[in-house]
């Protein structure tokens, strides 16, 4: 066998092993990706998203039916509609968190509990009605009032749960961004087998070229197009996985406008429930150490409401539309293994009739 031969053969193995590299590392990467990206846009988002919404939608509920029994209306009308609508949206959102839930079987009890807790602040809520409606339990209807209340805002009640399940749902994000192993920042290294391959088909050109003094070999030269376009899409690969980073950064901001939201909205609801408390306390006892200490905190609440309704419905519609670009593959799935393949074969038919010339050359 000639030098030439031996040559030619083993900068076919090379070419080979480079496109079989490429074809792993690419294919791998994309899916675990496409995996994460397809998951983050159908679950883990809305997840997030929900248990946000559920507690900004208690909140609203606990403030409404306050207003209504402080305003004599309830003798009316009850809690009142909005109340009904906002506890209604809760239990939705409650049941969207159950089908997208991320946190596993830890977040599966959570949600148990909650839905316990907010039947319980229901029934509540109806016993304040009939309290209210009749003229000798007012005292009663005040009671039970704070008792609802208490249900959501004391340590370990439903807000403290969701706050902690909205926790949850953020940390199996990040545990599934940390999982893909791949992001814009490693690029340069998922790309060092393209790139090699791309500069060893280079270099047998120009060997071919100078060894067998012709132009060009087109098999060898739609090769290194199609590798060429491989890392193309591997860059594309790694856009998406940045996407992804992006919906992480404006779930927090989207969080971080939501609590504001319902921090102003509580506050106004939880002064209207001291005064309410206030009409009902015995002049001289009070309401008791618990209920005269949540008066004194309420009456210290900051007075200035702080409408983020707008940045956080802006800040949902951008998390789906970042989750929705992440998990768009562009074909990606095709044309990795189609084209990897593809150029293989034409190195293997761009290297054979040079590789023959010196099958029987002494």
């Amino acid at each position: 066998m000639t030098a030439t031969r031996v040559r030619l053969v083993r900068l076919r193995t090379a070419l080979l092993a480079l496109t079989f590299a490429v074809l792993v590392l690419s294919l791998w990467a994309f899916h675990s990706v496409q995996r994460t990206a397809e998951t983050v846009r159908d679950r883990t988002s809305h997840a997030v998203l929900e248990v946000t919404a559920a507690r900004a939608a208690l909140v609203a509920a606990d403030a409404a039916a306050v207003t209504s029994f402080a305003s004599g209306e309830a003798k009316l009308a009850g809690p009142g509609q909005e109340y009904s609508n906002q506890l209604a949206l809760a239990s939705q959102s409650l049941a969207r968190i159950a089908e997208s839930n991320q946190a596993g079987e830890t977040g599966g009890n959570a949600l148990q509990v909650v839905e316990g807790q907010v039947a319980a602040y229901s029934g509540s809520i109806g016993q304040a009605d009939v309290h209210f409606r009749q003229p000798d339990a007012p005292v009663l209807g005040a009671a039970d009032l704070w008792h609802a209340s208490r249900l959501l805002h004391a340590p370990g009640g439903v807000l403290d749960e969701l706050e902690t399940l909205q926790g949850r749902q953020r940390e199996a994000l990040n545990q599934q961004l940390s999982s893909t192993g791949v992001s814009l920042a490693t690029l340069p290294l998922w790309l060092l087998p393209v790139l090699a391959l791309l500069a060893l088909l280079v270099l047998t050109q120009l060997y071919l070229k100078k060894r067998f003094r012709r132009l060009v070999n087109f098999p060898l030269l739609a090769a290194t197009l199609l590798v060429a376009t491989i890392g193309m899409a591997l860059v594309f690969t790694m856009i998406s996985r940045g996407r992804l980073d992006s919906v992480a950064m404006r779930l927090d901001g989207v969080a971080a406008a939501r609590d504001a939201q319902i921090q102003a909205a509580d506050d106004a609801g939880q002064r209207r429930l001291a005064d309410l408390l206030s009409d009902y306390c015995d002049e001289e006892q009070g309401c008791g150490v618990t209920a005269d200490e949540f008066r004194m905190r309420a009456g210290q609440t900051s007075n200035v409401e702080t409408d983020n309704t707008r940045v956080a419905t802006a800040g949902t519609k951008a998390v789906a539309a970042d989750a929705s670009e992440a998990a768009e593959s562009g074909g990606r799935e095709i044309l990795i293994p189609v084209g990897t393949l593809l150029a293989g074969g034409l190195i293997l038919l761009g290297m054979h009739a040079r590789v023959e010339e010196y099958r029987y050359r002494p």
